[in-house]
């Protein structure tokens, strides 16, 4: 806010507003999708965001089809659980593979949808070692992926992976809740994909990252 208050450029007090916007509206999609996680109805999220239900649940039903399994991902067990946070950055993951103008979602668009979330955990380390997501957009390094074909689901064989291990490590714990950590930290066992490579262009310790992280 205060980059764009202190502009002495119009042009360059938009664009630092535009940014301000776009990180709220990650923001204010986390906290949405929390409260009806935790049960909350949509005319109460309505009431808290001044808007009507109907505003509300256009604006958010897409909670639904995100609990489900990213395209390509192995179908969980009932009981497991991805958080609302987990939820969130694969969403923003997907828009910003599409505004950078990729055909698939890869591990990288995956990295900047965690950062633009914001969580206090996969989000916290990265910024702890110096990642922000304006360097990260422009030092995103898309996935190795050869010659393959794009798959139905447009999203990478290595971005696949990650959802893959994602899911078989919350599998050995039937009550633990898939969250960011768990996409960051198999994001960055596979050295080869796009989010191991961007954060190289960066010149970031990746072991320092999953170190912050933790064993999950």
């Amino acid at each position: 806010m205060q980059h764009a208050v202190n502009a002495s450029d119009p042009e360059m007090a938009l664009t630092a507003l535009t940014a301000l916007r776009r990180e709220l509206e990650a923001f204010e999609r986390v906290q949405a999708w929390k409260a009806l996680d935790s049960g909350s109805s949509y005319g109460s999220v309505a009431r808290s965001l001044g808007i009507s239900r109907q505003a509300a649940h256009r604006r958010y039903r897409e909670l639904a089809a995100a609990t489900e399994p990213p395209p390509g991902a192995p179908e969980p067990t009932p009981k497991l659980r991805v958080s609302p946070e987990a939820r969130a950055a694969v969403q923003l993951a997907g828009e910003e593979a599409k505004e950078l103008g990729a055909v698939r979602m890869g591990s990288e668009h995956l990295l900047l949808g965690i950062l633009r979330g914001g969580d206090g955990v996969g989000a916290a380390a990265l910024r702890a070692e110096g990642v922000t997501l304006e360097a990260a957009r422009l030092a995103v390094a898309p996935t190795l992926v050869g010659d393959e074909a794009p798959p139905n689901g447009g999203i990478t064989a290595y971005a696949r992976g990650v959802f893959h291990e994602a899911l078989r490590a919350a599998a050995k714990e039937p009550r633990h809740v898939i969250g960011v950590a768990d996409l960051l930290r198999a994001a960055l066992r596979d050295q080869r994909g796009g989010a191991c490579r961007t954060l190289a262009a960066l010149s970031a310790d990746v072991d320092a990252v999953a170190a912050r992280l933790g064993n999950g």
